[in-house]
Order: C-alpha cells, then sequence, then structure tokens
C-alpha cells in the first residue's frame, strides 16, 4: 500500500473514532435530537461559524466524489454520500479518497 493510500486510510480512521467518540455520547443520551444538536451547533459565534465550514465541505465533498467517482467509473458513490451525511465528512471523504487511490492503482497496474 502506497504512503498516500495510508494516510487516507488512517484520516478515515481518525475521522469515525472522532465521530464515535464526540458524538455518540450525544445521540446515547436521553432527549437527543436533531433539533437539539442543531441548536447546539450555532449556539454562539465561534460555533456557528465552524458549523457553516463543515456544511459547505459536505456540500464540496459530495459534488466532488459524485464528480471525480464518475469520471474514474466508480461504482457505489451513494456510500461515501452516507458516510458524510451520517458519520462525518472526515469519514466519507477520507474513505472515498482511499478507494479512488485503489482503482488508479489497478487502472495504472493493467
Amino acid at each position: 500500500m502506497k504512503t498516500l493510500s495510508r494516510m487516507y486510510l488512517v484520516f478515515a480512521a481518525l475521522g469515525l473514532a472522532t465521530a464515535l467518540y464526540y458524538a455518540g455520547p450525544y445521540w446515547l443520551s436521553p432527549g437527543a435530537s436533531l433539533a437539539n444538536f442543531r441548536a447546539l451547533a450555532y449556539a454562539n459565534a465561534p460555533a456557528a461559524t465552524l458549523s457553516v465550514d463543515v456544511t459547505v465541505l459536505y456540500f464540496l465533498a459530495n459534488v466532488f466524489i459524485l464528480y471525480e467517482g464518475r469520471q474514474r467509473g466508480m461504482r457505489h458513490l451513494w456510500v461515501y454520500v452516507l458516510c458524510n451525511t451520517f458519520v462525518a465528512v472526515a469519514f466519507g471523504l477520507s474513505l472515498f479518497l482511499w478507494r479512488r487511490e485503489h482503482a488508479r492503482d489497478g487502472a495504472s497496474a493493467r
């Protein structure tokens, strides 16, 4: 496995681990709701800045995944969009980039 591919896999694992570590306890707590999560995400100016930034990144990452994946003939792109939506952008995008490297390595080996 190449260094870049390993790096993407490490970032995917880190994205999954941080999502589970920080968001997991919230979603398991009594009274957790999407409305409350959103309210907390916009509770003050710094939180709102980060929330808007991640939202823009979420849409950009999904457009990139769908465009780049189709260009390269990759399948099951919806999996990465679901990972971005329900886990974390750091997880879904890193997983896509890792898979793209494998697709690129396979094409160059032919």
